[in-house]
């Protein structure tokens, strides 16, 4: 079945950071010209339009240069549709919105020509307004999003009694828009703006290829006005929108990359296990825990980057969710029912908020954790360190004292063979030494070899002796300290 529509539009606001690389500077301006080339054929670059210092100090201002006298840059042509050329028109409205550049661009068909009415057109006419997809923006780094509307006006509102024909007629709208086989974006919900019926699509279930698409019928001539009277401030909310559309996405990433930090903590803490509580560290271990107090910090820096990118994430959605909810006030002060825009504040940004406010909680017990390890190695490393250091000072101090006692027993050889040598002199022919209590009185050698022994192992016991009292108060001293 053909479905036909009156003075179809198709709207994009699309938001860029300003701050970006030379080669991606312009890149919202080239590729709106892009766009318009790929569409209408004709050449007309937008840059020769801008002035981008225009008044730096203001936060939000169309870019277009005052001597134009106009805020937007025109756009005129015509697409070939059976067999016929179809006029399209529309405008490019490139502006500076705070840290960001805007462009909110809009190609339509006319909806009089030579001051007649046009004629309904087909709803595949509206693959002629997107060819290759063109209207779907390739992100760059700095892209923030965009919001895309189709608006479209019905031509008897007795072929669509209800919502259920309208949805159709939404759905059929879309796959005429897109390319042949291109997925459509699943349906989100419906309701009334302006009093007229919108449907919305785009799941942020679906976040990683989430795109955000209105179908906007209008049903009388008031929807229209209004639609007009706040176009600026629905610029404003798109704006904001996708600013923590953003943030939630990348605070996504963030998440995926401190899940992997978490475990990796998770992991080194668990080798800790194979060290036991009690038992004396070896030379090796204690160096193996020296390297995980080089390793540990800088694992702990990178987990504490990330939750600080998390919070600053978690910031720039609070933030941009108060300025579209104070926005979203400055229309409900024209425009009654804004049920339809409010619930992105009211439910969306509050999901974003508490969800990133849970990770947060989660991960934070990941940095309570690694400070806890490390305290805990340093102080096992501290202790069982100087338990080995006094270990093997008192091997030292055993092996020295073993040494003083070899080189006095040597000494005392030495000393022992020198007396011998020097008593052996007193034995003579004449005097010989006979066997043990042969002669009432001892012969002179015997009594020098005796007198040297004796003298000997006097000092020897008061050497010994003296070490042992000497040893005694050192330990006496150690444990006083």
């Amino acid at each position: 079945m053909s479905h036909k529509v009156y003075a179809p539009n198709v709207h994009v606001f699309a938001f860029v950071l300003q701050k970006a690389e030379e080669k991606e500077k312009h890149w919202l301006w080239q590729t709106c010209d892009e766009i318009i080339y790929k569409i209408l054929g004709a050449n007309f670059n937008l840059m020769q339009w801008l002035d981008l210092e225009k008044e730096p100090d203001n936060p939000t201002v169309s870019l277009i240069k005052e001597q134009e006298q106009t805020e937007v840059a025109p756009i005129e042509g015509a697409v070939t549709f059976e067999n016929a050329k179809i006029s399209i028109n529309g405008f490019a409205y490139p502006l500076r919105l705070y840290d960001s550049y805007g462009l909110w661009l809009n190609l339509h068909r006319p909806e009089k020509e030579n001051e007649q009415k046009t004629e309904d057109v087909d709803i595949q006419l509206l693959r002629q307004l997107n060819p290759e997809n063109c209207l779907l923006l390739n992100k760059n780094n700095n892209f923030l999003g965009e919001t895309l509307i189709l608006t479209a006006w019905l031509p008897s509102e007795e072929d669509y009694p209800n919502d259920q024909a309208l949805r159709e007629l939404a759905d059929e709208c879309l796959k005429a828009f897109f390319p042949q086989g291109y997925t459509i974006p699943p349906f989100a919900r419906s309701a009334t703006l302006f009093g007229s019926p919108i449907f919305e699509y785009g799941l942020f279930s679906q976040l990683t290829n989430y795109r955000h698409i209105l179908v906007w019928f209008f049903n009388d001539t008031t929807s229209e006005d209004q639609f007009d009277s706040c176009q600026q401030d629905l610029l404003d909310l798109f704006f904001f929108r996708a600013k923590v559309v953003k943030a939630f996405q990348q605070s996504r990433e963030v998440y995926q990359d401190s899940n992997k930090e978490y475990s990796k903590i998770e992991d080194e803490i668990k080798t800790l296990e194979k060290f036991g509580e009690t038992q004396q560290l070896t030379q090796k271990e204690l160096e193996e825990l020296s390297n995980k107090l080089k390793i540990l910090p800088k694992i702990g820096l990178d987990y504490a980057n990330l939750l600080r990118y998390l919070e600053d994430y978690q910031n720039t959605i609070a933030i941009n969710s108060r300025n579209y909810a104070e926005r979203l006030q400055q229309i409900s002060g024209m425009i009654e029912d804004v049920s339809f825009l409010e619930r992105f504040s009211l439910e969306n940004c509050a999901d974003f908020q508490e969800q990133i406010k849970a990770d947060l909680g989660y991960f934070n017990h990941g940095s309570s954790l690694l400070d806890k390890a490390i305290a805990s190695i340093r102080g096992r490393v501290a202790i069982d360190r100087a338990k080995s250091d006094r270990i093997a000072e008192d091997k030292k101090e055993k092996s020295d004292r073993n040494l003083e006692i070899t080189i006095l027993a040597v000494g005392s050889a030495i000393g022992s063979a020198g007396i011998m040598a020097s008593s052996y002199a007193l034995v003579t022919k004449e005097d010989p030494v006979l066997p043990p209590f042969s002669t009432p009185i001892p012969h002179r050698f015997t009594l020098s070899i005796g007198y040297s022994l004796l003298f000997g192992v006097v000092l020897g016991m008061l050497i010994w002796g003296g070490d042992k009292i000497w040893q005694s108060y050192k330990k006496g001293t150690g444990n006083r300290k």
